[in-house]
Parts: C-alpha cells; structure tokens; sequence
C-alpha cells in the first residue's frame, strides 16, 4: 500500500422515527397550483402537530414544500416538513423531505 492511500470505511446507521406519519398518495390531491401562483409554507421540525414551527417561506411548486424548508433553516437536518393550506380539501397538506405528502 502506498503510504499517501488510506482506506476510510463508514458506517451509516437508520434511526427509526418514533412519529410514523401517513402518506397520503398523490392521486387524492387536487392538481398543483399553477405555475405562476406562489405557496406560502410553514416550515415545522418533526411532527406538524406538535406545532413546533421554524418559519415560513414561499415556493413555486407543492413537492418544493418539504426540501426547501429543509434546505433554508440548518436545524431541520432532514426532519422538517413544509405545510400549506389546501383551501379545496379545507385541511393543510404537509411535504416532507423526500416529497411525500399527507394531511395535518
């Protein structure tokens, strides 16, 4: 082995979340806005309903809801889901960081 060559082994352990939210599929939602209309979302660490809010932000797009609170606030480290009024199932929908969706 040469002596600048190091081999790095990693290990990467999956911590299960004691919240196990539904997803809900995309066929229930009604057709995302369009594209010049802006969603305002509510950024929340963890579970929605425990309320635990970061802040708000706008996107372009219902799927962007999840990630782009995840990539603005550095607390999130992948656990933040982004939540916006649906005013036609009168309930928020919630995006998580992967873009699955569900009901609050």
């Amino acid at each position: 082995m040469l002596p600048f060559m190091k081999i790095v082994l990693m290990g990467v352990v999956l911590a299960g979340s004691p919240d196990q939210l539904p997803s809900l599929s995309s066929s229930t939602l009604i057709n995302p806005p369009d594209s010049d209309q802006n969603i305002t979302v509510t950024c929340y660490l963890g579970n929605p309903s425990n309320m635990n809010t970061l802040g708000s932000l706008t996107v372009f797009t219902q799927v962007a809801a999840g990630p782009s609170c995840n990539s603005m606030f550095y607390d999130c480290k992948g656990y933040c889901f982004g939540c916006f009024s649906d005013f036609d199932l009168t309930e928020d929908i919630c995006v998580d960081n992967s873009g699955r969706k569900f009901l609050r």
